[in-house]
């Protein structure tokens, strides 16, 4: 009779992608290329719906009298003031179309901010429903789900002459980027090993930035608002590639029981690293929780927060962290435009300095740990606020409240790329995609306030955000450390996780239970 042996799929993974070759990495970064989408998708009316920063061409008297005194971009708001309609008073001499002037949305900017909202409303519907399928089809099939809505909706861009129909595209955009964005981080992150976790969120970061210049090159060589759309289409294309033939991650394969599927998941990924595995002869489980596998029902992911509220504690702190950082960092980058007199150099500084801000990441984590790496960020970025009501000006630009903001940029960014590795560290596999999806929706309701806050001002808006980045940098001390620890399978290993590390509240109300998946 032969033997089984028993070994973790953590075990098996540390082995097998110990040392990546050229193919892992290449292969995994394709995969991870699902990230520079989201840039795309998310600052596109930025180009499409730009304001153009050519001299106004006055039709009527009145507007020759308001030119006498305004006659660039940044002075737009005179025009506005002095209810000068473009078409009638005045016109630009502009080789490129703009939605908003299509549709005579120059003094509208309510109606620009809502599109960029309504992208983030479908990307809300579209973790309410991953949080549901990323564990019950899988990470793959939800990511092909995400994929083709998304380019659905983005090619659908390329006939639209209408505020209502941009708007439902916006939605269809919103729903697809952000159900293929989570499930891929989830999916890739599932394939690696412990002490390469860190590298790997540092590099699919890194990838959203190139979506930066990405779509600032698009917007620059295609002078149509539509057939920006088709060109972005065409790049999202070629990030997708990679789900029609990656297979499904082992760790979700063996917690739905699949057990010989994950097996032949991990051999291929051996072939791929040249570490020959057979795994015929070896039993294969999740962790000492875990030697069973079922699928997960609703009840039952409710069962186990109930069962382990030092699990509920982390996931009801991810959610506000969630919801503060994507407030801050969609408040700050929606204010990129106004920094310059097109967008196109405005965006290029932005993903330079978040691709900045992401190497001082993968540095800080690995001297200082994910927990006192997030608190600082956030603790630093409450402290700018606070100085920022301090009013002094030195330029008709620039300002202590501009200047600070750049650095608010900076550790923003660090915290909120930061929350892609912790969350699905913290996290036990068999909750990992629900959990994800309701932080991820936190992120998203905040983010539809986001160009809101951009266009805000005042000393209300200054002390509320210090107060809520400050909060969330000292609920960060209520979660583990997770650098150098495996991921866990299961609630009980978040709790022992809890116990081990002296953290408040790490009790269980069945402490001799053995769960299974």
């Amino acid at each position: 009779m032969v033997t089984m042996e028993e070994r973790t799929i953590d075990d098996i993974i540390n082995t097998v992608g110990d040392r990546p070759n050229f193919l892992m990495v290449a292969l995994a970064t394709w995969a991870m290329s699902l990230s520079m989408v989201g840039v795309l998708c998310a600052y596109m009316v930025q180009f499409t719906g730009f304001t153009p920063w050519e001299p106004v061409t006055c039709i009527t008297p009145h507007c020759s009298d308001v030119l006498n005194e305004t006659k660039y971009l940044t002075d737009i708001p005179k025009i506005c003031e002095e209810g000068l309609v473009y078409g009638e008073d005045y016109t630009w001499h502009t080789s490129r179309t703009s939605l908003t002037l299509e549709w005579n949305l120059v003094c509208d900017k309510d109606k620009v901010s809502l599109l960029e909202s309504f992208f983030f409303i479908g990307g809300s519907i579209s973790l309410i429903i991953g949080s549901y399928i990323y564990d019950k089809i899988g990470r793959r099939r939800a990511c092909l789900i995400g994929a083709a809505t998304c380019l659905t909706g983005t090619f659908l861009g390329t006939v639209c002459h209408s505020y209502i129909f941009l708007m439902v595209i916006r939605l269809l955009m919103g729903f697809g980027n952000f159900l293929a964005y989570a499930g891929a981080y989830i999916w890739v992150l599932e394939f690696m090993p412990e002490k390469f976790r860190n590298y790997y969120n540092t590099c699919y970061v890194l990838l959203w930035c190139v979506g930066y210049p990405a779509l600032v090159g698009v917007s620059y060589f295609i002078h149509t608002w539509q057939y920006i759309h088709a060109g972005s289409g065409i790049v999202f294309m070629l990030c997708y590639i990679p789900l029609t033939f990656y297979p499904d991650s082992p760790r979700y394969l063996l917690a739905i029981g699949k057990k010989e599927e994950a097996k032949v998941v991990l051999e291929k990924y051996g072939w791929i690293t040249n570490v020959k595995i057979n795994l015929d002869n070896t039993k294969l489980i999740g962790s000492p929780y875990n030697k069973g596998s079922k699928r997960t029902s609703i009840k039952s992911k409710m069962l186990k927060y109930i069962n382990h509220p030092g699990m509920a504690l982390e996931l009801a702190i991810q959610g506000y962290l969630w919801f503060t950082c994507c407030l801050l960092y969609y408040g700050v980058n929606y204010g990129w435009g106004s920094f310059g007199t097109t967008p196109y150099v405005s965006y290029l500084f932005a993903g330079l300095s978040e691709a900045i801000a992401y190497v001082l990441l993968a540095l800080f984590i690995a001297l200082f740990g994910r927990k006192l790496t997030l608190s600082t960020s956030l603790l630093v970025s409450s402290a700018c606020f606070l100085l920022s009501l301090i009013p002094w000006q030195w330029a008709d630009v620039w300002s202590l409240e501009r200047l600070l903001s750049l650095i608010i940029a900076v550790w923003i960014s660090i915290a909120y790329a930061q929350l892609l590795l912790y969350s699905g560290e913290l996290t036990p596999t068999c909750l990992r995609g629900y959990a994800m999806s309701m932080c991820h929706l936190l992120a998203k309701a905040a983010a539809f306030f986001g160009p809101y806050l951009a266009k805000s001002s005042g000393t209300g808006k200054l002390l509320g955000t210090a107060a809520m980045a400050g909060t969330g940098g000292l609920l960060v001390f209520l979660l583990p450390e997770t650098r150098v620890m495996p991921i866990p399978a299961e609630a009980a290993d978040v709790s022992e996780r809890r116990r081990q590390q002296n953290l408040p509240i790490s009790w269980t109300n069945y402490p001799n239970e053995k769960e299974s998946v």
